[in-house]
């Protein structure tokens, strides 16, 4: 599969989903992330166009989007998303981090993401060196994503 470079995506995810979700994606070739951001996840479909697309992961607390860091710790390659059903992932629990299993959280879709490692810290990146995709401004240095955005690609 190709991957676009036409934009990313940046994402939060809490830090036990991400340690739990790479063992899950190294065992079975991808892992699943819940999110209530569907119209975000419809338009990055829509726009890549079949291909795959860069996802940026900045680790968050695990009851909100809130960054633990102000930077991208941990990258993936965004491989499309799957509605809920009843709030919960339709598919196979083997691709859901374990850290997710006893998670009593609801959400409106599921993202898939292969390729999930985590960066090394040479190569992380400032959160606030992303910029919203078609918009022009850069973002403030204190800038604190609440939830996924569709970026240009960095």
């Amino acid at each position: 599969m190709t991957i676009t470079k036409a934009f990313a995506i940046l994402a939060p995810v809490p830090e036990p989903h991400l340690i739990s979700g790479k063992e899950t994606c190294d065992r079975e070739g991808k892992v699943v992330f819940g999110s209530d951001a569907w119209e975000l996840f419809r338009e990055a479909d829509e726009i890549r166009k079949g291909q795959g697309v860069e996802v940026f992961i900045y680790p968050s607390h695990p009851d909100s989007d809130k960054p633990l860091f102000m930077s991208v710790v941990w990258h993936g390659i965004y491989q499309g998303h799957l509605p809920s059903r009843r709030g919960r992932y339709p598919g196979e629990k083997r691709f859901r981090p374990d850290s997710a299993q006893l998670d009593k959280s609801t959400w409106a879709v599921f993202w898939e993401v292969e390729h999930l490692s985590e960066l090394p810290v040479s190569e992380q990146i400032p959160i606030a060196s992303f910029h919203n995709l078609n918009k022009k401004a850069n973002a403030d240095r204190r800038f604190r994503p609440h939830g996924p955005l569709i970026v240009e690609y960095p």
